[in-house]
């Protein structure tokens, strides 16, 4: 009897020893989130200060969610990161990402704090209604992304610690797509074979499509909220010269017939179009041109309907048919249907 008394007791001492335990990892863990954010604050405080270059991503998007209803969805996210430096090659790694969103009234204000592997650490949500109504949550994760605390000011909350998450991972991952080394979208060489139409129809055809969407554009920018998706990307380093690239997407509810992509800097200026077929959104025509050092050279490449050049038109002796435009083209489609795809 006495044995098994003895036995129960070590059970309960064993279970109290790792409560504690668990509690004060808890602990543990709060107190490097609450210090992390308050370091992240002040590095973007100081961010871009002592005529560093400012290292900030920023995504805008606008675009009318239902043409029977007069709604724009509006959104805008900043990413705030750190650079590495790998066998030469300069790698971005976000640390605070902060999103701003708002249509017909409603508005959410969304902070995510990541640790240096890009682990979310803690999320923060303040939405609010048209008529006032306010729900706050904050979340609290350990390194293997479970919930170890969440706080909420109603218990009305419109969010959950999954859903959190899942778009915190949705904005880590749009940040690795505008900003990887290279590129991540590979050209299709086995497409099956369309029948292609004879080189002058098809110029003309191109031409006429282009004059369409220049005008699609032109229409669109006198609204008095436009249908846009535009990003824009302000580059960084600290032993760099800065840049910055704005990409403009053209579109529709239904697609995005248009991209157009402007960096400049110091001492440069280039600027890209990407013309799409209306309904494919396969390439059709692609235009670039490049100042640096005072020198410019242009380039415009015109695609048959299985995406091979027709005609090439540059005033460089270096031409590639069109090869890096088309790759440059299918990444930025990409990063187009990533941002206006269903979540």
């Amino acid at each position: 009897m006495n044995n098994m008394r003895r036995l129960l007791l070590m059970i309960c001492m064993a279970a109290g020893v790792i409560a504690v335990s668990a509690q004060t990892t808890k602990d543990a863990r709060l107190k490097e989130i609450r210090a992390k954010y308050a370091e992240a604050k002040e590095k973007i405080a100081q961010n871009g200060k002592d005529g560093r270059s400012p290292k900030e991503l920023k995504v805008q998007l606008n675009r009318m969610e239902d043409e029977e209803v007069y709604l724009y969805d509006m959104e805008e996210l900043n990413y705030y990161f750190d650079e590495t430096t790998d066998n030469d090659i300069v790698k971005k790694h976000p640390y605070f990402i902060v999103e701003n969103w708002s249509n017909h009234g409603h508005t959410r204000y969304r902070e995510v704090l990541l640790d240096e592997h890009q682990r979310v650490m803690f999320s923060y949500t303040h939405a609010e209604t048209d008529a006032g109504f306010v729900v706050e949550s904050r979340y609290y994760f350990d390194t293997q992304g479970n919930c170890i605390e969440e706080r909420h000011n109603t218990d009305n909350s419109w969010s959950t610690s999954n859903s959190d998450m899942e778009s915190a991972k949705r904005f880590v991952k749009l940040f690795g797509m505008l900003t990887y080394n290279g590129y991540f979208s590979a050209l299709d060489h086995d497409k099956r074979q369309k029948p292609v139409t004879p080189m002058t129809e098809r110029l003309s055809h191109i031409r006429k499509v282009y004059a369409q969407a220049k005008e699609r554009i032109a229409e669109n920018a006198e609204k008095d909220d436009p249908d846009a998706l535009m990003v824009t990307l302000k580059e960084y380093g600290d032993d760099r010269p800065p840049r910055t690239t704005v990409i403009d997407f053209a579109i529709t509810l239904e697609e995005c017939y248009f991209i157009s992509s402007h960096t400049t800097g110091m001492g440069y200026d280039g600027y890209a179009e990407y013309l799409f077929e209306p309904s494919t959104s396969d390439l059709i025509f692609s235009y670039t041109k490049g100042l640096e050092e005072g020198e410019q050279h242009e380039w415009r490449y015109y695609y048959d309907e299985n995406g091979q050049c027709i005609e090439t038109k540059s005033n460089s002796e270096e031409t590639d048919d069109g090869f890096y435009d088309k790759r440059a083209a299918k990444d930025l489609m990409a990063i187009y249907q990533f941002l206006t795809k269903e979540d």
